[in-house]
């Protein structure tokens, strides 16, 4: 007898009984751990007790699932031996490390709609008014060929051509191929440029290669990632925008799947979704400026980001981007539709927000921050530009 009482097969979606489900999926990643959340969603939806544990990646299956007497086994291991054995004992298994189904429709391909995830990135670019792409990503792995092929159809239709690079295969890599070999890449694209990578892990180290060589981002240099994954997107140097390719709904789906095995169905009489499409594209720094052609108003834009704001003249600026205030209102105001100093307060103002919001510092040690001289300063500003006062602002975004 096993750990975990076996049922005999019924209905699980209309019978309360508990089911056990062993969920062999790794943690390490934000896209395993929110197919976790999704199967999680759904189990408790159908009264289901979920076994899993911290798992990397390349991870074989646990010892404890050879005596596994469960309902259900969903496993993404590439170490199968177990889960394997249990479903020749008529144990409903669901593959998540398959890549096609059979022509009998016997198993169950469950994944991403990888080409529309580049055709919204396409189209992300696009709408910010880029004329020149690039793609970069990896050579061996099918999600980055298939990301890669929906950001190409979908610029082609427009009537454009990415340049791309990719990783070299995953025995031939170095630490030279690795990295050099993409600095090399984003040293040689055009500014501006949008850089569709095809992870967030991927985006983070191509905006720290990119700040390496002295290319601003986003205003040189737009980078967007795949999965929404905090840990990247909030330690980047500059926040990535990153699309979220719904994996809480791929995992929902998934389990929807084995739900209806353990009722007895077989997969090729399961009609269910099969691609998910993505959920949306968050923007943050990375990718936040439309395409800017003219050199003088991206340095403008960089200075406006890296500089303490409350420091600047539109004097200072235009000297720093090497012409006249005249010639920089000018310019700024065609390419942006407005003026440098409509540029300044919005720069100030968030730098504001930021502070008022991520942290608890005083309004004193944040006028010290951004290069104000005084809180009474910051205050006026504050209130002039949004209607409210700091504490205001501060007291409406802390519930």
């Amino acid at each position: 007898m096993g750990l975990f009482p076996s049922h005999p097969l019924g209905s699980c979606l209309n019978q309360s009984i508990v089911r056990h489900v062993a969920v062999i999926i790794e943690t390490s990643t934000e896209y395993g751990r929110n197919l976790i959340r999704g199967i999680a969603r759904f189990g408790r939806l159908h009264d289901w007790q979920i076994h899993f544990e911290y798992r990397g990646k390349t991870a074989g299956e646990p010892e404890w699932l050879e005596d596994f007497e469960g309902d259900g086994v969903i496993t993404s291991s590439p170490d199968q031996r177990f889960s394997r054995k249990l479903a020749k004992r008529g144990i409903p298994v669901i593959d998540l490390q398959a890549t096609v189904s059979d022509d009998k429709g016997e198993h169950l391909f469950i994944d991403s709609n990888h080409r529309a995830v580049g055709r919204l990135a396409a189209e992300h670019f696009i709408g910010k008014g880029h004329r020149h792409f690039a793609f970069l990503g990896y050579s061996d792995h099918n999600v980055s060929l298939e990301r890669e092929i929906g950001f190409t159809e979908a610029l082609a239709a427009r009537g454009h051509k990415p340049l791309s690079h990719h990783t070299p295969e995953r025995k031939d890599r170095t630490y030279e191929s690795m990295y050099r070999g993409n600095e090399a890449f984003i040293a040689s694209l055009p500014k501006p440029c949008a850089l569709f990578c095809a992870w967030d892990e991927v985006a983070f180290r191509a905006v720290q290669t990119a700040i390496e060589q002295g290319i601003s981002v986003p205003e040189d240099l737009a980078v967007l990632g795949v999965d929404n994954d905090p840990v990247f997107s909030s330690t980047s140097r500059i926040p990535l925008s990153s699309i979220d390719p719904d994996i809480g709904r791929m995992g929902f789906l998934t389990a929807t799947w084995l739900g209806e095995m353990m009722a007895g169905k077989r997969p090729k009489e399961i009609q269910l979704e099969r691609l998910v499409p993505p959920k949306g594209l968050v923007v943050r720094q990375s990718t936040a400026l439309d395409a800017i052609e003219d050199p003088v108003v991206r340095r403008f834009l960089e200075l406006l980001r890296r500089q303490q704001p409350g420091l600047l003249t539109i004097e200072d600026l235009a000297r720093d981007c090497h012409v006249s205030r005249r010639l920089l209102e000018q310019r700024v105001k065609v390419a942006t539709g407005k003026t440098p100093r409509q540029w300044l307060s919005q720069t100030l103002v968030e730098a504001i927000q930021r502070f008022l919001t991520q942290t608890d510092f005083t309004l004193a040690h944040i006028a010290d921050q951004l290069g104000f001289g005084h809180a009474e300063r910051l205050s006026h500003l504050f209130r002039r530009q949004t209607g409210i006062t700091p504490g205001e602002f501060r007291k409406s975004h802390s519930k």
